[in-house]
């Protein structure tokens, strides 16, 4: 072989080398690339979105952008809940309470001159009792009347009807029969209670001369609702808040008599009826009743004063004012209780409970 044959097998012979080591690095890249891309096929990278103060599991789903509440431009702000979270619904609205049902009510007609009668007028120069109402009578001239037609005209005679209870300073003494009923109740109450049978009666319903008379008319006791009393003892006669009395009298009557419809004014012994619950009510509250009667204007049917008796009684206290009419028409709860007066003044005044 020659030289030259030589030379040309070892450069075949060193192309062939080249040749299989080429192939081998190809097919030893091949392989590597092939096992990069199974084991990222294997294990997707993941990203957990940041919460606070919560701990959220992670799920191999796809991945979730975190998107910070105080991010200005987000349009679409993605929620951080774990997967299994559950929406709540949209919050419900809290209903309103219904409107309360307006009391069902029924109408009492009540003419001009009734604005001038029942427990609650107030007598006084400024409002002189109306002798237009009906007819009065002296006491002298009521004296002279029969039983029937005292009841007939709503008066009753103190001494006709002696209950033994108290001592009468004279015959001729009349009050207006429902102050009288409650008089009586009361004294019952007082004479149970101490024992003592020493009041006196002093005034009841007065009217010195006629009608007419306008000192007769401004004074309280034309209206037969106020009674005088004193203690008549053989030691003498004596106030009932008497330094060596007060404690067995005017005290009683001071913390009793509201709870039978009478007031005591600042005069001791001076009981004016108004019934009750008015009496407790101002009693309560030291009010005079010029002062209760201003203050009721404050109220009405739909918006009265809830007043409740010492017996538990709850009462609706209201003015109602009298219309330029004949007639005003007063609003009264149905299937209750009332009492309506007069104020003497400009209207009237209902006092009402359920019944029961």
């Amino acid at each position: 072989m020659t030289n030259k044959e030589t030379l040309k097998r070892t450069v075949v012979l060193c192309l062939a080398g080249a040749l299989l080591l080429i192939l081998t690095l190809i097919a030893a890249c091949s392989g590597s690339g092939e096992d990069a891309d199974t084991t990222h096929a294997q294990k997707p990278h993941i990203t957990t979105p940041k919460t606070t103060g919560v701990t959220t599991q992670a799920t191999p789903t796809a991945t979730i952008p975190y998107v910070s509440a105080e991010t200005p431009n987000s349009t679409t702000p993605t929620s951080t809940k774990p997967a299994d979270a559950v929406e709540s619904s949209t919050p419900a609205t809290t209903a309103l309470p219904p409107e309360p049902e307006k009391p069902k009510h029924v109408t009492v007609s009540l003419s001009s001159t009734d604005m001038y009668t029942g427990s609650l007028i107030e007598v006084s120069s400024q409002n002189p009792y109306s002798y237009k109402v009906a007819s009065l009578y002296t006491p002298t001239e009521l004296d002279r009347l029969s039983s029937s037609e005292l009841s007939e005209l709503g008066w009753s005679s103190l001494y006709t009807n002696k209950s033994g209870l108290y001592l009468l300073r004279s015959r001729l003494l009349y009050l207006r029969t429902e102050a009288y009923t409650a008089f009586n109740l009361m004294m019952t109450s007082f004479v149970g209670k101490t024992g003592n049978r020493d009041i006196q009666v002093r005034y009841g319903y007065q009217l010195v001369n006629s009608a007419t008379d306008a000192a007769s008319l401004s004074d309280e006791r034309v209206s037969g609702l106020v009674v005088e009393i004193n203690v008549y003892t053989e030691e003498g006669s004596f106030s009932i808040d008497h330094i060596s009395k007060k404690s067995a009298y005017y005290d009683w009557f001071d913390e009793n008599c509201a709870k039978y419809g009478f007031i005591m004014s600042g005069e001791s012994g001076y009981f004016r009826y108004v019934g009750t619950p008015h009496a407790e009510y101002m009693q309560k509250n030291r009010l005079s009743l010029s002062a209760y009667l201003t203050l009721l204007k404050n109220y009405s049917f739909e918006e009265p004063l809830a007043v409740a008796d010492s017996s538990g009684l709850l009462w609706n206290i209201y003015y109602t004012p009298a219309s330029q009419g004949a007639l005003t028409e007063v609003k009264v709860k149905e299937n209750s209780v009332y009492v309506i007066s007069g104020n003497n003044r400009d209207g009237f005044v209902v006092a009402a409970r359920d019944k029961g």
